[in-house]
């Protein structure tokens, strides 16, 4: 058996009617009906989402570490992608996975990180002859401004 790590995106409608707890139990039944076992679920709640989907504007985020088997994993991603209550899911290896512990995201991880790009490795002298023909031009023409 494999460890998988899975992400879902429920309706809102799932947890209005079922409870809080609706769509953590609808995930569990799902895996054990195709043959694995929930190890571990984090229940991120309702979040905004990226672009509406079916008209809505949020949805209810479910992140659950589970294991199974290989042959159970088609039909558990067939009946994910055909429920009607699921938005989006993503099924991925945990082996693949940084070896970090399942949490909500942070408020301030939608931020970017700006980096420099690395110059060093690149063939910076058709650049630096074009700055310096450039400084060249600019100081001949202060020069003329400055004689009139």
């Amino acid at each position: 058996m494999r460890e998988y790590e899975i992400v879902i995106v429920y309706d809102l409608a799932v947890n209005e009617a079922g409870g809080s707890d609706a769509s953590i139990e609808h995930l569990k039944a799902a895996v054990e009906r195709n043959g694995g076992t929930v190890l571990k679920t984090d229940h991120w709640g309702r979040r905004r989402l990226a672009y509406p989907i079916q008209k809505q504007l949020d949805a209810d985020y479910v992140l659950a570490r589970v294991e199974m088997n290989v042959d159970g994993l088609p039909r558990l991603n067939s009946e994910l992608h055909i429920d009607e209550k699921v938005y989006r899911h993503l099924i991925v290896r945990a082996d693949e996975l940084p070896s970090e512990d399942i949490s909500a995201p942070s408020p301030s991880s939608g931020s970017l990180e700006v980096r420099e790009p690395d110059r060093s490795a690149t063939n910076n002298a058709p650049a630096e002859e074009a700055t310096e023909e450039a400084a060249g031009e600019v100081t001949e023409e202060a020069k003329e401004e400055e004689s009139d």
